[in-house]
């Protein structure tokens, strides 16, 4: 689909970006880098996982292939039955200040709804599939609802355009399904380092008395474990608020809301794959029955959002994508692990605190400036869309600070913050496996 005639597209340079070997017009590359997460997830799964789980993974990546299927030839079907009033433009192949007409918005919103729901429907049929002593229904059923909750809200969002107070306000809501169901304690083991503090120092007592007004403590015979009390579930919720926002503010770029959630979940079913190795535990028995769908559907929607996106995933997607990470984190007890994962995303809010916070100008869009001169992006600044400051500044994502060293085309910007988010996962798999004992 276009959003400008053929001659507003050569006046503007998109042939660049179409003619990069990153670029769907070229699929050859994308599909291979696409695969290599799945390849390393699946080959994890086929060495490290103990033999009376195979058929298990078997069945979920059987239910994840019809899931794959289902998305695929549904997307481009439900994409032609949107309304026109809730077509988009795309902002990243256009000059930044032109005037955005009806005619200009050209690519169907919120398609993140046809993969949420086969999602759902792939896990009810997991829950019917799967016998209770390998994973507990409740706990499936619980995660079912908080998804579908999220899928729900999320359309809400995309067809009321929610202020962002909302947004932060309604994540505790879909979190709660997760609290009911969590039946894990709420010790925590802290590095080695913190361990020390809190056993031969007074930040012991200090800590000590803070956790007590929560119901918690030191662990005295635990050697500095600490026990968190209700600050735990508290915790959860900010995790889950932390999620679903994280993702929807490192977006804006083809393919990379769907890009960085496919890499982050094939790092986790390769780690439970892993740990299941040495310790049958639910926990990561529970990652072997839910991310594959997850996995299958984010891939098919991908294949339509990747450069130049036929569909756009909306905050339907990007909410119920960060409930699915949170909730495979949090019922699977390493939501610690979960945060080294989502590095990027961690350092992209952390950069973007003074603009969401409005400690500094912050415009309705922060996403890159298109230069129509060389058909490249570079970082963008609070005036590049519209003079809102007399001091321009730029606008402070990770997506820009990339830009900034080196501006590109966007589907190579995709593929550079994709390969970033896959050494960070790389990264964390070491930390958790190869040098863990050196921090705990």
């Amino acid at each position: 689909m276009r959003s400008v005639d053929d001659d507003d597209a050569k006046k503007w340079r998109r042939d660049v970006g179409l003619d990069s070997p990153f670029s769907n017009t070229r699929p050859a590359i994308p599909r291979i880098l696409a695969l290599l997460p799945l390849g390393a997830a699946l080959t994890a799964l086929s060495i490290c996982l103990p033999s009376d789980l195979r058929p298990l993974a078997i069945r979920s990546c059987g239910i994840g292939l019809g899931a794959y299927l289902t998305t695929v030839h549904l997307v481009p079907v439900i994409s032609k039955k949107i309304p026109k009033s809730k077509f988009g433009c795309d902002l990243l192949k256009r000059p930044p200040r032109l005037q955005i007409d009806s005619k200009d918005k050209t690519i169907p919103e919120s398609l993140g709804l046809v993969s949420g729901v086969v999602f759902v429907l792939a896990l009810v049929i997991s829950d019917a599939v799967e016998a209770d002593d390998i994973v507990d229904a409740h706990t499936l059923a619980a995660a079912t609802l908080a998804i579908a909750l999220a899928i729900l809200l999320g359309f809400a969002d995309d067809i009321l355009d929610l202020e962002w107070r909302y947004k932060y306000a309604l994540p505790p809501l879909m979190a709660l399904p997760l609290l009911a169901a969590y039946n894990g304690g709420t010790i925590i083991r802290p590095p080695t380092m913190i361990r020390r503090l809190l056993t031969d120092t007074f930040v012991g007592d200090v800590s000590n008395t803070i956790l007590g007004l929560f119901g918690g403590s030191i662990v005295p015979e635990g050697l500095g474990l600490v026990d968190l009390g209700f600050a735990y579930q508290i915790y959860m919720v900010l995790l889950v608020v932390f999620c679903t926002n994280a993702v929807n503010i490192y977006a804006g770029v083809n393919g990379l809301e769907c890009g960085q959630v496919y890499v982050i979940a094939c790092s986790i079913l390769a780690m439970a794959a892993v740990e299941l190795q040495n310790d049958r535990s639910e926990n990561y028995t529970l990652s072997i029955v839910f991310l594959p769908p997850f996995i299958a559907t984010t891939l098919a929607l991908l294949r339509s959002n990747w450069y130049p996106a036929q569909v756009f995933v909306g905050d339907t997607f990007t909410n119920y994508a960060g409930m699915a990470l949170a909730v495979v984190a949090i019922l699977g007890h390493f939501p610690v692990m979960l945060l080294l994962l989502m590095a990027p995303q961690l350092v992209n809010f952390l950069v973007s605190i003074p603009q969401l916070f409005k400690l500094r100008p912050c415009p309705r869009h922060r996403l890159p400036t298109y230069d129509e001169r060389t058909g490249l992006l570079r970082c963008s600044y609070v005036n590049d869309r519209m003079k809102i400051v007399e001091k321009d500044s730029m606008n402070l994502t990770l997506i820009n600070l990339v830009l900034r060293i080196k501006p590109m085309t966007e589907p190579a910007l995709a593929a550079t913050l994709l390969v970033l988010q896959a050494l960070v996962c790389a990264a964390a798999l070491f930390l958790r496996f190869g040098w863990a004992g050196g921090i705990y």
